[in-house]
């Protein structure tokens, strides 16, 4: 299931950064992508929870990342690292369905940092992750 699971992460980080780049609507991107990806049942359905849910919370999540990177205003981040730390966040924040542990969000959050990132990227994800988790305490109510 891992391999699935980061294949739908990467998918939904290609989708959110083209819906947050653009003004392509999220459901033609979303499709457009499903259709290419392939995935099983499951995974789709994962993708579907993860790119909606963090779009339909985005302003909550920016919020966040903005307490936790208060040098970096979310209008000047890059584009990647705002998906990255979106989707990592409502991972962690949001999405009680999964209950992913949270090192195994970090750490999938830190490798697509590196992967589709900048040289910083991954430092960047994983200081914002750890401020936030520090701060949060998953498992408890913060919305």
């Amino acid at each position: 299931m891992g391999s699935l699971r980061h294949r739908v992460r990467i998918a939904a980080l290609q989708i959110l950064f083209e819906v947050d780049a653009t003004d392509h609507p999220i459901d033609v991107v979303f499709e457009r992508r499903r259709e290419e990806e392939q995935l099983a049942a499951d995974g789709e359905r994962f993708l579907h929870r993860l790119v909606f849910g963090v779009w339909e919370h985005r302003t909550y999540l920016d919020r966040i990342i903005e307490e936790a990177a208060p040098n970096w205003p979310i209008t000047q981040m890059p584009g990647v690292d705002k998906a990255i730390l979106r989707i990592a966040l409502f991972e962690l924040l949001i999405d009680d369905l999964e209950k992913t542990p949270v090192k195994a969000v970090i750490n999938e959050a830190v490798e697509l940092a590196k992967q589709f990132g900048s040289d910083n990227s991954s430092r960047f994800v994983n200081g914002v992750l750890g401020t936030v988790v520090s701060r949060y305490r998953p498992g408890h109510d913060v919305l």
